[in-house]
């Protein structure tokens, strides 16, 4: 907990009520090691969130396409 409160500059209550409720979230897990508390990140649920942001890749790419399409013939229009 110490490295994290030092890296993002907050203090360590609110660390710990950040880790907590990524915890209950199931975000997060943690383990004692000797008086130390050690979190890993569970993979599960990123790996959910990692499918379901892919279920809108495909529109995006799309969109971005078009834009980019839309952008250069602007372009080219501009150019002229």
């Amino acid at each position: 907990m110490g490295e994290i409160v030092q890296a993002l500059g907050i203090s360590q209550p609110h660390v710990s009520r950040h880790l907590r409720i990524l915890s209950e979230a199931g975000l997060v897990r943690s383990r004692s090691k000797a008086q130390q508390r050690i979190y890993s990140l569970e993979a599960g649920p990123f790996q959910e969130l990692d499918e379901w942001f892919d279920s809108f890749s495909i529109l995006w790419e799309e969109r971005l396409d078009n834009f980019e399409d839309y952008m250069l013939d602007y372009k080219k229009k501009e150019e002229q």
